[in-house]
């Protein structure tokens, strides 16, 4: 399985060199015209710290400040973390936020202060402001970067890869993911409600299993390839696709079938709480970023072998479709 979220990696790596140069040629401030007139990817722009807005300043096509505006580098940087956005819900409002007549945090219904919790928290994984409006007016100020993320929203939505969201229901219809999208951790923790000023700040969770009281909800970030690199031998465990309707999934090491988390898993159904899958490839793609996950949706417990770990069957709720299903591994991993 390649990485069915982010946008594919060009090659041969060029520098930001040889971007600002094309982008002299091309003669344009506008990102999808300069995609469109050199043919390149638009991971392509964002390789390393590399920006568009950087490429601009290089050409001399954007004047560069003449005092640093505060927060503007650290946000730039952050420009990579919407590269997988794949649905047009949620490409939409983040855009809105972009605008000089953006809304106020305070003015927005319910389902879409959640969606600029995820922007806030993709934007700021690690807090930074009192409120959320506080942090969203704040980009007010930031002319370079709501700029460069209206032009990166444009160019997404006209992809192949941009859909109609194909929201969850049920007991999760109130939380603003899509059933087949991507996501990071900041958007799914914010989407979610975990994800909050003054408690859990989505830049220090790094586990890949979460309970969630409120939604009385178990989430499972699974990666399926983890690399002697990223992930330690008694953590390296052994996830896969059985076919599109059910996953094999190894618990932490710590759980077996008769603790309080294992009696949670088998009777899940019968006690009211619920399981979403989220899936991906490995831990970075191949520029070295962070790669999303994909939801799979919610899945139910069929059967398990096993203790410290326990090796679970789920049956999921939403048979993966072809796009993912072919990339998947066409073996099982060994011991």
């Amino acid at each position: 399985m390649t990485d069915p979220a982010s946008t594919p990696v060009s090659a041969p790596r060029v520098t930001v060199q040889t971007l600002a140069s094309e982008a002299k040629t091309v003669g344009s401030t506008q990102l999808v015209e300069f995609l469109d007139a050199t043919g390149r990817n638009v991971a392509d722009v964002y390789r390393g710290n590399t920006t568009w807005t950087t490429i601009l300043r290089r050409a001399d096509l954007l004047p560069s400040p003449t005092t640093p505006v505060p927060g503007e580098a650290a946000l730039l940087k952050r420009m990579h973390s919407f590269l997988h956005i794949d649905d047009t819900e949620r490409a939409a409002t983040y855009r809105q936020f972009t605008a000089d007549d953006a809304p106020g945090y305070e003015d927005l219904p319910e389902w879409e202060q959640t969606l600029a919790r995820m922007l806030f928290f993709n934007l700021w994984d690690k807090g930074g402001f009192t409120t959320y409006a506080e942090g969203l007016a704040s980009l007010r100020t930031q002319h370079a970067v709501r700029g460069e993320l209206g032009q990166l929203l444009t160019h997404l939505m006209r992809t192949p890869r941009m859909r109609a969201p194909r929201p969850l229901t049920g007991p999760h219809a109130h939380i603003p993911l899509s059933i087949h999208h991507a996501y990071n951790r900041s958007e799914i923790l914010a989407a979610m409600g975990v994800a909050r000023l003054g408690g859990q700040l989505p830049g220090f969770f790094a586990q890949g299993v979460l309970w969630d009281p409120a939604n009385r909800t178990d989430t499972l970030l699974i990666t399926l390839n983890k690399s002697e690199r990223d992930f330690s031998p008694t953590v390296r465990y052994k996830d896969y696709a059985l076919s599109r309707t059910h996953f094999h999934w190894e618990s932490q090491n710590s759980i077996a079938p008769t603790s309080a988390t294992g009696q949670r898993y088998q009777q899940h159904a019968k006690q009211g709480s619920h399981v979403l899958l989220f899936l991906r490839d490995s831990k970075d793609t191949a520029s070295g970023k962070a790669m999303p996950w994909v939801l799979l949706g919610p899945a139910t417990y069929e059967r398990h072998t096993g203790s410290k770990p326990m090796a679970i069957t789920w049956r999921l709720h939403n048979p993966l479709p072809e796009p993912i299903w072919s990339r998947l591994p066409s073996t099982l991993p060994t011991a």
